[in-house]
């Protein structure tokens, strides 16, 4: 049975993972013949079983109950997360054989549904045929480096060893888009290769970490010592020691430090006093952040141990914004106590955010309270954005007081275009009138409320 949970990490993955994915069309070129046939044999393992469940023509066992024969049956079906539990029953039947011709379908579909149905299509196929489905990714042209790390993820999470082969044997493939096709949200190939390799084998995953350069040594270690430190930080900090490379150390050392605070407050303290002492504010921002995670009014009140500086600033910074999940006016009145202006325009915005969910009077009056400058842009910026079936009036003119450029015209913008759907000629006249926009900018967000996009 699939939960709810399951569905949202899909969904986050979709959004995060996928966003990009099919910029561009699928360009037809000849996959290049692999480097051998990394993952085959273990693969094969796979094969059968979903060979043999698709040739029977049966779904039973759906975790969905709906059974369906095509994506397109399971686009029609109502609900969201009903057809994300069809799509993955029925991309779980297909047979490696049938994979392709899935692929290749993506491109008749809206933009939305193929970024929904590529992540979830690659996932299994990641799985199933890995290697055919690097392969193919190497039609798609650019877009084929987002999905890159779909497959390796899939490919990871069942056959860690074959996918750190591949990817030791062809590191160019993930050096194409940086941040885009190689890191961000989920972190980079390298990352998720040693974090799925940890779970069943962390002696095996340091070394293969160990064997990188650079980058990628260090996005390996990070990740083997994610997961170690999250079911034992005491076993991952006695790892520390083999690393060799001064700065891989360092970020593994801040990886244990934030897992073993999320945990232990008192025996990561204790452990961090321990380390060289240029290390040891790197080390308890990074705990104390983990700690935020769990117990954010406990991190608050340990805020005190950091110096003034950008370590403190992003740790003052995240404790706020998940405090604000549980007490925004807390979080708040913390965060004017103890941010520095940098730290408070980081964080505000969540916490108003948080604030307007549960007391939208409350976080007005916030709001209207700060001094002019960038602490109270983000503020009035946020509490419009997050007020959108609230008074337009009332925000819209918040919206206008606010002096930075670029949060003023998105302020108005979002509040416009909503307000077109509801009285398009209202909405009109004000953006034809307001003196806070420049002509350019009223024409964009009139464009962009008919569906014209920027």
């Amino acid at each position: 049975m699939i939960n709810a949970s399951v569905i949202g990490l899909i969904g986050a993955l979709v959004i995060g993972g996928a966003a990009g994915f099919m910029v561009g069309k699928k360009t037809i070129v000849e996959p290049e013949k692999q480097n051998g046939d990394l993952g085959t044999t273990r693969s094969a393992r796979r094969s059968a079983p979903a060979a043999s469940f698709a040739a029977s023509g049966s779904r039973e066992g759906s975790s969905s109950g709906m059974r369906v024969n095509s994506t397109s049956e399971a686009l029609a079906l109502p609900g969201h997360n009903n057809r994300i539990r069809a799509l993955m029953d029925y991309y779980a039947g297909l047979a490696p054989s049938q994979f392709q011709e899935e692929a290749d379908k993506l491109e008749e579909l809206p933009w939305s549904e193929r970024i929904m149905l590529g992540h979830l299509l690659f996932a299994h196929w990641g799985e199933e045929d890995p290697t055919a489905a690097m392969a193919y990714t190497k039609t798609m042209g650019f877009s084929g480096t987002f999905v890159k790390r779909t497959v390796m993820r899939s490919w990871a999470s069942k056959f860690p060893q074959d996918a750190a082969d591949y990817f030791s044997s062809n590191p160019s493939e993930f050096r194409m888009g940086g941040a885009m096709g190689g890191r961000g949200r989920g972190g980079s190939a390298a990352s998720v290769i040693a974090m799925e390799w940890a779970r069943e084998d962390s002696t095996g995953a340091m070394a293969w970490a160990q064997t990188l350069e650079g980058s990628d040594q260090r996005d390996a270690l990070q990740g083997m010592f994610r997961q170690v430190a999250a079911e034992d930080p005491s076993k991952a900090a006695g790892m520390l020691a083999s690393i060799t490379d001064e700065e891989a150390r360092k970020t593994a050392q801040n990886t244990i430090a934030r897992e073993w605070g999320s945990k232990n407050w008192g025996a990561a303290k204790g452990w961090i006093a321990g380390l060289p002492t240029d290390q040891q504010q790197a080390a308890t921002a990074r705990a104390l952040r983990g700690m935020s995670n769990t117990d954010a009014t406990g991190a608050a009140a340990e805020i005190g141990v950091l110096i003034e500086g950008d370590a403190r600033n992003d740790t003052v910074a995240s404790i706020a914004r998940n405090w604000s999940r549980e007490n925004p006016a807390a979080a708040a009145a913390w965060l004017g106590e103890n941010g520095s202006a940098d730290a408070q325009a980081a964080s505000i915005g969540s916490v108003v955010s948080s604030w307007v969910a549960r007391d939208p009077i409350a976080a007005l009056e916030f709001t209207q309270q700060q001094p002019e400058g960038p602490v109270r842009d983000t503020a009035v910026s946020s509490y419009v954005i997050a007020n959108q079936g609230g008074d337009i009036q009332q925000n819209l003119s918040l919206a206008e007081s606010i002096s930075d450029n670029g949060m003023r015209r998105r302020a108005i913008g979002i509040t416009s275009v909503g307000w077109m759907r509801q009285d398009k000629e209202a909405a009109s006249q004000y953006l034809d009138t307001t003196e806070a926009l420049s002509d350019q900018e009223r024409q964009r967000i009139k464009r962009f409320a008919q569906g014209g996009g920027h």
